[in-house]
C-alpha cells in the first residue's frame, strides 16, 4: 500500500483549508447526491479503481466515504499514483457537521 497521512473525518475541513486540499468523497455518485462534505467533489471508488482520476498532483488529495473502508482503499491507490493523499478514519458516518446537497 502507498503511504499517506490518516485523520479524523471531524479534521476535514480544517485540513483542506490549511493543505489548500480537494476534498473527495468515494462513494456511489447516488449517495454523494443525498449529501455531502461542503467543497467535496465526487470520484466514485469504481473510476479510482480504473484510474480514471484528473485531479492535478500538486495539490493534496483528502479522500473519504461512509465508513472509511473504500477511502483507505482510495487513498492507498491514489498514493501509489503519485498523489499526496490524507485518509479519513470513520468515514461520514462519524462526520457531526452539517451535509451539502
Amino acid at each position: 500500500m502507498g503511504l499517506f497521512e490518516n485523520i479524523n473525518i471531524r479534521q476535514i475541513v480544517s485540513a483542506a483549508l490549511s493543505y489548500d486540499a480537494i476534498i473527495v468523497d468515494v462513494r456511489p455518485e447516488k449517495r454523494f447526491r443525498e449529501g455531502h462534505i461542503p467543497l467535496a467533489i465526487n470520484v466514485p471508488m469504481e473510476r479510482v479503481e480504473r484510474g480514471q482520476i484528473n485531479l492535478p498532483k500538486s495539490r493534496v488529495i483528502i479522500v473519504y466515504c461512509d465508513t472509511g473502508g473504500s477511502s483507505i482503499r482510495a487513498a492507498g491507490i491514489l498514493s501509489r499514483m503519485g498523489y499526496k493523499v490524507i485518509n479519513c478514519v470513520g468515514g461520514l458516518k462519524n462526520y457531526k457537521a452539517s451535509l451539502t446537497k
